[in-house]
């Protein structure tokens, strides 16, 4: 089991947005799309390795934040040979990582977070580049303006 910022030190090359499929690429995990799916998307393991499938209608942020927290799921051991799949269904942004009722979906929440928003990197984003609108740093990250306001709060820059 592993951290993101492990799975960040091994196979980011530092620049943002992060991207998710090229991490999974790297730590051996298989990334598609599927535009029917009804959820978000899916991790399993397959004969031929672990594969994530993701709702490929979906907006680009979303996209991004399912495949990062399918990641976390695989990375923190969550999905066992001959366990269930593991789905993850479009959440409220009220369900947004700590609120969620299964604690392996928030800790792949917290996962996919730390993944697409390194706190290093959004604090030196916020004191050395002197972007401070959630806005913006969340286009900066590629992520929804929900989810950087609530890793703004987590590493202590905001007040939620």
């Amino acid at each position: 089991m592993q951290t993101a910022t492990q799975v960040l030190d091994a196979h980011w090359d530092g620049t943002l947005p992060v991207n998710p499929v090229k991490i999974a690429a790297a730590i051996g995990v298989l990334v598609r799309n599927n535009d029917s799916m009804p959820e978000s998307g899916i991790i399993e393991l397959t004969d031929s390795g672990p594969v994530i499938t993701y709702n490929g209608s979906e907006i680009a942020e979303r996209k991004r934040f399912t495949i990062a927290h399918e990641i976390g799921h695989f990375v923190l051991g969550h999905l066992k040979p001959g366990s269930p799949k593991f789905r993850e269904y479009r959440d409220l942004s009220s369900n947004f990582s700590s609120r969620s009722a299964n604690p392996q979906e928030r800790e792949a929440n917290t996962f996919a977070a730390q993944l697409l928003m390194p706190a290093k990197t959004v604090k030196f984003v916020v004191a050395e580049k002197k972007i401070t609108d959630v806005d913006e740093l969340a286009k900066v990250f590629g992520v929804s303006q929900v989810a950087m306001k609530y890793r703004l709060s987590n590493i202590g820059l905001i007040h939620a």
